[in-house]
């Protein structure tokens, strides 16, 4: 078989291992093809998971899709039947995303007046017990002050510091 032909071969049986991922996965909401979750995954009662986030990218009057994956792990891992007290969130907010956990009137200055979004998932987060912790080298950059955060958002030195004590602590990073 030529090299060629081996890296197609390679290629079809990917493409035949995915395909079934896909259609499980694939959300038309027609509701013709659905098909059945059974989670298979065991989760110790004793067990404690700490998992972190890191935010960059942040767009105007949308919510940051790092607070949003890190809100919806911690609701995941509830249904699952995972006590909320056994599910340890870490943050980094670094890069434009430092407005994101602004409040409104900072928010505002940056997007032409607009109340931020992300309030209300930084408030639950923060319930949640998550820590939300901002690189201190971005907010200084982009003029945002540790008056300006939201309750419960904490200033790290760096973005780089934060990540590292979170995982000398035992966190892990999210990978997307």
């Amino acid at each position: 078989m030529t090299t060629h032909s081996t890296f197609a071969a390679i290629a079809f049986t990917i493409g035949l291992m995915a395909a079934p991922l896909t259609s499980v996965l694939a959300d038309d909401h027609t509701g013709e093809d659905e098909v059945e979750i059974i989670n298979q995954m065991t989760f110790p009662a004793d067990a404690v998971w700490k998992h972190s986030f890191d935010a960059y990218e942040g767009q105007a009057g949308e919510v940051n899709a790092a607070l949003r994956r890190a809100l919806a792990f911690s609701k995941a891992m509830e249904g699952q039947g995972v006590s909320p007290d056994r599910v340890k969130i870490g943050i980094v907010i670094h890069g434009p995303s430092v407005f994101d956990v602004a409040g409104d009137d900072r928010y505002g200055e940056k997007y032409y007046g607009l109340s931020n979004p992300n309030a209300d998932v930084v408030a639950e987060l923060v319930e949640r017990g998550a820590e939300i912790w901002v690189c201190g080298v971005a907010a200084k950059y982009h003029k945002v002050g540790n008056a300006h955060l939201l309750n419960g958002v904490k200033m790290a030195p760096s973005g780089t510091v934060a990540h590292a004590e979170l995982q000398r602590r035992g966190f892990g990073i999210n990978a997307y």
